[in-house]
């Protein structure tokens, strides 16, 4: 009975602190070529690429396609988010289009793309804080060896606390999926 509850516990104390081990810290904001703004987003990845935009750190943005999504309406998708872009005053050519991604490994593989065919050395990737470990793994395994550059920056996430996120439904739900995208891309990549 005592392992069982050691065990019991042991799982309580690892899924109290998934929130913090999933939200690594963003990195720093240095100047780079492009700002992306992940697919999936309700407005504050977009917002924030925005004000890095606003702020000089990039001469252009990205917004990726809608993950999950059929490719013949992501472009509706990332027009919003364009029109977003540009009443906030970033340049109609100043905003770039992914509407080939699919899903968080696509979207890292068609940045580095872009970034070859560009030329371009650093980005600057905004997503949910639940997300950057997923992604902080899969763009390091995507970047590896290619020379370029990626620094992971946390959108603001309503109602997001690493130490408490099982006490709102969204957070809740961020967490467990990651927990399992995490799994996922790690055997299958």
């Amino acid at each position: 009975m005592g392992i069982v509850a050691l065990r019991v516990a042991t799982l309580v104390l690892l899924l109290s602190q998934a929130g913090s081990f999933l939200a690594v810290s963003s990195q720093a904001l240095d100047k780079a070529d492009l700002v992306v703004a992940l697919g999936g987003d309700n407005g504050s990845r977009t917002r924030k690429a925005a004000e890095l935009f606003d702020q000089g750190l990039a001469s252009y943005v990205l917004v990726t396609g809608l993950e999950g999504s059929f490719a013949d309406t992501r472009s509706f998708y990332l027009n919003w988010r364009a029109r977003f872009l540009t009443e906030r005053g970033v340049p109609d050519d100043a905003v770039l289009f992914d509407a080939l991604s699919a899903n968080s490994w696509e979207e890292a593989v068609n940045t580095l793309r872009l970034m070859r065919e560009k030329n371009w050395q650093r980005v600057l990737v905004i997503s949910d804080p639940p997300h950057l470990r997923r992604l902080a793994w899969v763009r390091g395994k995507v970047f590896e060896g290619s020379g370029k550059e990626y620094r992971l920056i946390a959108a603001s996430m309503e109602g997001w606390s690493p130490g408490r996120w099982w006490e709102n439904d969204t957070s809740a739900q961020y967490v467990l999926m990651e927990i399992i995208k995490l799994t996922y891309y790690k055997v299958a990549h």
